[in-house]
């Protein structure tokens, strides 16, 4: 601890231990523990800042954008997209609502079924997709893949890895 107060960290572990109460780990497990959340809101947060600014983007947007781009005809039902973005089928709808506005997507119906409304990516979105993903590509690179040491990032897909294929409700 610094004479100015606290460190960063030491207020991470103190947040932890104030949320956890009486059941507190251990300085470590609590550093772990709230370290990850508190590394991930910030990188979230740079992130969406980062493509926000440059290309009018929120990571939802580019998230759906994306997904369409690989997709057969960058084409996807809507509700495919809610499944596979981890959203729910309302946000989504918002989210494609702001995108056909700009005429990054165009809605129409699904031919196979009437009751659904397929997303394509238009000419225009299909460029501003990519050249997003390289401007968060460039921001993931340097905000946190420059700042890991040898074999970190190996380390740490690995650790995510095992701990989101044991997380009950994936």
């Amino acid at each position: 601890m610094s004479l100015s107060g606290p460190s960063r960290a030491d207020a991470v572990v103190a947040r932890a231990s104030h949320m956890m109460g009486a059941h507190s780990f251990g300085e470590e497990e609590a550093m772990a523990w709230e370290g990850l959340l508190e590394v991930s809101r910030r990188l979230r947060r740079g992130a969406e800042e980062a493509i926000l600014e440059e290309f009018e983007l929120s990571v939802s947007m580019l998230g759906i954008m994306g997904r369409l781009s690989v997709a057969r005809a960058r084409t996807l039902r809507q509700t495919e997209l809610a499944e596979a973005m981890g959203l729910s089928l309302s946000r989504v709808s918002r989210v494609v609502d702001l995108l056909e506005q700009r005429g990054l997507v165009a809605r129409r119906d699904c031919p196979s079924d009437a009751r659904a409304t397929n997303v394509k990516l238009t000419a225009q979105g299909a460029s501003l997709t990519a050249r997003a993903q390289r401007g968060l590509a460039t921001h993931v690179q340097a905000s946190f893949l420059n700042r890991l040491d040898g074999g970190e990032a190996q380390v740490l897909a690995a650790l995510f890895r095992r701990l989101i294929e044991a997380s009950p409700g994936a």
